[in-house]
């Protein structure tokens, strides 16, 4: 959500929309292997579980960074959406999403909850995974808006660089917050 928030803010919406369906891709690429059984396995492997933890950590971490450290457009926040490109938007926020270890795990814990095992699980599995991403996409866009108006409000140099620092450090807490919190079991 700080991502989107972010793009939309820095990049506007149409690469803030850009990130929102590659962090959707990355969740689907969460359900599947929640459905497969691997979300099981990494919370039952620590050693798995917290190299996984580490790493989407680090490159939270490193986006914050890079967010403080992005030029101030001088004439227009359109200047700003210039500099990342929409294949850099798509990786970056699909690795944010795959790159979670808890995400897998809460697929794997949240979705069996509704699965009745006596019917046919493909189509409850799809029912289910349609579902969450339809709310997370209008909870992306949501934030996505927010961080599109807010910067449509802050056009002077001065705000860019307040809202890109504020972001930057929400995104290096998040990340820094990951690494430090313990294992979900």
């Amino acid at each position: 959500m700080l991502s989107c928030m972010s793009n939309g803010g820095r990049l506007g919406l149409r690469k803030a929309f850009v990130g929102m369906m590659a962090a959707s891709f990355g969740n689907l690429v969460l359900v599947a292997l929640s459905a497969l059984g691997l979300g099981f396995i990494i919370s039952q492997n620590d050693l798995l579980f917290n190299a996984l933890k580490w790493l989407g950590a680090a490159y939270l971490i490193f986006l914050g960074v890079q967010i403080i450290r992005t030029p101030v457009a001088i004439e227009s926040a359109n200047k700003v959406a210039s500099i990342s490109s929409i294949k850099s938007v798509w990786w970056s926020s699909f690795f944010i999403a795959v790159s979670n270890p808890k995400g897998l795990i809460y697929f794997g814990a949240l979705f069996p909850q509704f699965i009745n095992y006596q019917q046919p699980l493909a189509l409850q599995f799809l029912v289910l995974t349609i579902t969450f991403l339809i709310t997370d996409l209008m909870w992306m866009l949501i934030y996505a808006i927010a961080g599109n108006k807010i910067m449509l409000w802050l056009k002077a140099p001065k705000h860019q660089m307040w809202f890109n620092s504020i972001s930057g450090c929400v995104l290096i807490a998040a990340g820094v917050f990951m690494a430090l919190s313990g294992n979900v079991r």
